[in-house]
C-alpha cells in the first residue's frame, strides 16, 4: 500500500515539473543562427606567411641535404681505406676498424635525424602559429559579424557565396602576418 501511494506521488511530481517547463517562453532567437564558410585550404594557400615559410623551409632542407652530400663524401675514401687495409690486417683488427667505422656513420646519421627531427618540429610549430592566427581572425569576423557559425568549406555541400569570408579572412591574414620565424 504504501509503495502504491509513493509510486502515484512521485508520477504526480515529475507529471506536474514536465507541464511546468512547457510553460517556459520558448524565444525564436535562440533558434536564429548566422552561419558563415570559410576555405581553409585556400586560406593558407593565399598566405604570404605560408609562402615564405616553405621557403625557409626548403632553404633549410637543402642544407641538410648537402650536410649529408658531404659526410658520404667524407666517409666513402675511409670505407674504400678500409677495403684496401683488410688483406695487411688481422680478423680481429679488421673487425675493430669496421665496428669503429661504423660507429662513426651511425653518430652522423644520429646527428642527421635530429637535425631532421628539429625541422619537422619548427616547421609544425610556424605552422600552428599560422593556424592560431587564423583562428583569431575569423573569431574577430565572426564577432564582427555576429555570426554564431563558422564551418570549414570542406564540411559544406552548399553555400551562398555571400556566406562565405575566405577572401576576406586571408586579405587580414596577409596584412597581419607578413612572415613567421622558424625556431630551428
Amino acid at each position: 500500500m504504501i509503495y502504491r501511494i509513493l509510486c502515484v506521488c512521485i508520477f504526480i511530481i515529475n507529471f506536474s515539473m514536465s507541464t511546468e517547463a512547457q510553460n517556459v517562453p520558448i524565444k525564436e532567437d535562440n533558434f536564429k543562427v548566422r552561419v558563415a564558410v570559410a576555405d581553409v585550404q585556400s586560406i593558407l594557400e593565399g598566405s604570404i606567411a605560408i609562402k615564405d615559410l616553405r621557403n625557409k623551409i626548403e632553404k633549410l632542407n637543402h642544407k641538410i641535404q648537402e650536410d649529408i652530400a658531404a659526410k658520404e663524401a667524407e666517409f666513402k675514401p675511409l670505407e674504400e681505406q678500409l677495403l684496401n687495409e683488410r688483406s695487411n690486417l688481422s680478423e680481429t683488427e679488421f673487425e675493430h676498424k669496421v665496428n669503429e667505422f661504423n660507429a662513426k656513420v651511425s653518430h652522423v646519421r644520429k646527428e642527421i635525424q635530429i637535425k631532421k627531427t628539429k625541422l619537422e618540429q619548427a616547421h609544425a610549430e610556424a605552422m600552428s602559429r599560422v593556424h592560431e592566427t587564423t583562428i583569431t581572425i575569423i573569431s574577430e569576423l565572426a564577432e564582427k559579424y555576429n555570426l554564431n557559425l563558422v564551418i570549414p568549406s570542406a564540411q559544406v555541400l552548399y553555400a551562398k557565396n555571400n556566406l562565405n569570408i575566405t577572401s576576406e579572412v586571408t586579405f587580414m591574414l596577409n596584412e597581419r602576418l607578413k612572415e613567421v620565424t622558424i625556431n630551428y
